[in-house]
């Protein structure tokens, strides 16, 4: 979508031009500064909300912990039977927002969350457990990419869930290869 800014007595505006409704096209402008350098910053930050249509958020700030908030209260809570809600909570609260929450939701990496889900694993966690927070993940992670558009790539696609070990479950295996 092509736009420009230009002088209208002492101030800039930007304008750009919408979609053909009844075989004519509108056009917007704005106010955008005293200066040129102060309109185009301003141009494109309305074609983007034009495009975006009026979602206009700052993913650089958002952390895990929020946007997990986020996503429960306004997915989990309208579309997830009672059970499934309590399960999801215990999983935030417990295990995901007090190792995860502080990382920016943009910055967080699959090597992240695989050393997460490992240490989890090393703990002892049971393998159900550790299933229940990798799917929390996941299924947060991947609306953060779509719908909500947060993020890019659900970096739940790399992460694995560790094997499961038990110290006495290891001993029986090597006895039974011998």
């Amino acid at each position: 979508m092509k736009g420009g800014v230009r002088k209208r007595g002492k101030k800039w505006y930007c304008y750009f031009k919408l979609a053909i409704v009844e075989g004519k096209r509108k056009k917007i402008e704005r106010v955008g500064g005293d200066t040129k350098k102060e309109a185009q910053p301003a141009l494109r930050i309305a074609l983007n909300e034009y495009e975006d249509c009026g979602n206009v958020f700052d993913e650089n700030n958002i952390s895990v912990s929020d946007f997990l908030d986020f996503w429960y209260k306004e997915y989990v809570m309208l579309n997830c039977k009672f059970q499934t809600q309590n399960n999801y909570k215990r999983a935030i609260e417990n295990h995901i927002k007090p190792n995860l929450g502080k990382y920016r939701l943009k910055l967080i990496t699959p090597m992240i969350i695989q050393k997460f889900l490992n240490d989890k694993s090393k703990e002892n966690y049971s393998s159900g457990t550790i299933r229940v927070i990798k799917g929390v993940l996941n299924n947060s992670f991947k609306m953060a990419v779509h719908p909500y558009r947060f993020i890019k790539e659900n970096p739940m696609l790399y992460v694995k869930i560790p094997r499961y070990f038990d110290s006495d479950w290891v001993c029986t295996k090597k006895m039974v290869l011998k």
